[in-house]
């Protein structure tokens, strides 16, 4: 698993970079069952649908191993990102802890724009098993 961390100093994990155009936040919306009229009325990306995406590629990018469960999300949104903005993500891992055999992994994670400027960020905790039975 990805640590976050280098010489004891903490680092950001790159989540990437995405551009929501419309047919990906449609698709999104149909997947989760929301109605899309509204978003594209006003032209914005749901705060959850760039959520989604930085959850995605953090969990991609953690390596984690079979029997890992996702057990809380936190979100704070800035400001609406308009459809078809870029987005780029960086995330940190927190401090493991571990109890009885799954280990609390904590990840925060800050989303922004081309220009800079922070549209949401987040935290994120997973559960993963240890021990003889971990991989």
């Amino acid at each position: 698993m990805e640590s976050g961390k280098e010489s004891g100093k903490e680092t950001g994990i790159d989540l990437g970079s995405w551009n929501l155009t419309e047919e990906k936040v449609r698709q999104y919306l149909e997947a989760v069952g929301d109605s899309p009229e509204l978003y594209f009325q006003h032209g914005l990306i749901p705060p959850l649908a760039l959520s989604a995406y930085a959850l995605g590629s953090l969990l991609e990018k953690l390596g984690l191993p079979p029997g890992t469960v996702h057990s809380v999300q936190e979100m704070d949104t800035a400001r609406p990102v308009a459809v078809g903005q870029w987005i780029s993500g960086v995330a940190v891992t927190e401090r493991p802890r571990r109890r009885g055999a799954l280990q609390f992994t904590t990840v925060t994670y800050t989303l922004k724009d081309a220009g800079g400027a922070t549209v949401q960020t987040g935290k994120t905790t997973v559960l993963v098993p240890v021990g003889d039975d971990a991989e």
